[in-house]
C-alpha cells in the first residue's frame, strides 16, 4: 500500500508538471478527454467483471495518460494502474521522448505486486490518414514481489503499435518485448505482451469493445491471457487548464 501511495504522489506531481510546462511554453490548444468501459472478462479458464477508467490531455506537442484496470474473478484479481507521460521534439515531432509509471497486481501470472518503471524513445514510423504505426524503445525496471520473493530487475524493452480507424470500426495491436539484462534473478522474466482491441461505435458516444491480452514469458510457465468483451462511452472533459 506504501508503494502505491508513492507511485500516485509520482503520478500527481508528472500531471502537475506537464501543466505548468504547457502554460510556460504556450504548446497550443489542450484537449481532455476521458473513457469508462464495463464488461465481462475471461482469463485463463476464470470468469468475471472487468472495469476500466482511462483519462488524457493533449496538447501539439505533449501527451499525458492514465490508465486504471481491474478485473474481479471468481478465483483472482486484476489490478493495473499506469501513467504515461511524452513530448514531442520541436525540431522533428515524429521523435518523442516518454516515460511511464505502472502498478500491477496479477494473481493469475503469480505477482503479487509489480512497481514498474521505464523511459525512452518513440517514433511514428508510419503516420497516415486513418491512423499511425509507433515504435518505441526503452529501459524499463520491475520491483516485483512473485510469491512473497521480491525480485528487482531491469530489462530492454521494444514495443510496436498500430491504430486503425474507419466509419464503422476502429482497431488497436500493441506488441512489446522485455528482454531480462539484469543478472539478480536467477529466472529468466523476459517476456512479450501482446494486447488487440476492434472498437464498434454503437450511438451517442457507446462503443462496444472486444479485447485480447496475453502475456507470454520466456521460461516461466504462468503465460496468463484474457478475452473481454465490454460496453463504453467516450467524451471531453471541459477543464480550462
Amino acid at each position: 500500500m506504501r508503494m502505491l501511495k508513492q507511485i500516485i504522489i509520482a503520478i500527481i506531481i508528472s500531471s502537475l508538471y506537464n501543466v505548468v510546462l504547457a502554460e510556460k511554453t504556450k504548446l497550443g490548444s489542450v484537449n481532455w478527454k476521458q473513457y469508462i468501459r464495463g464488461g465481462l472478462v475471461q482469463v485463463s479458464m476464470d470468469n468475471g467483471f472487468s472495469g476500466y477508467y482511462r483519462i488524457n490531455r493533449t496538447s501539439d506537442y505533449s501527451f499525458g495518460d492514465l490508465r486504471l484496470y481491474y478485473y474481479s474473478l471468481k478465483n483472482s484479481s486484476y489490478i493495473f494502474i499506469r501513467y504515461k507521460n511524452s513530448s514531442k521534439y520541436r525540431g522533428y515531432s515524429r521523435l518523442y521522448r516518454f516515460s511511464t509509471i505502472a502498478y500491477q497486481k496479477n494473481k493469475k501470472a503469480g505477482v503479487a505486486l509489480r512497481y514498474h518503471f521505464n523511459q525512452g524513445l518513440g517514433y511514428f514510423l508510419l503516420p497516415y490518414d486513418n491512423g499511425h504505426i509507433i515504435t518505441e524503445v526503452a529501459h524499463a525496471y520491475d520491483m516485483s514481489d512473485y510469491l512473497n520473493d521480491s525480485r528487482k530487475t531491469s530489462y530492454a524493452r521494444g514495443g510496436i503499435y498500430w491504430d486503425y480507424d474507419t466509419k464503422f470500426f476502429s482497431s488497436k495491436l500493441e506488441i512489446e518485448y522485455f528482454h531480462q539484462i539484469s543478472e539478480i534473478v536467477e529466472d529468466d522474466l523476459s517476456r512479450t505482451q501482446i494486447m488487440s482491441e476492434i472498437i464498434i461505435p454503437l450511438k451517442n458516444k457507446i462503443s462496444a469493445s472486444l479485447i485480447y491480452e496475453t502475456e507470454k514469458y520466456n521460461q516461466l510457465n504462468n503465460n496468463p491471457n484474457s478475452i473481454s468483451l465490454s460496453i463504453g462511452w467516450k467524451g471531453n472533459v471541459k477543464w480550462n487548464f
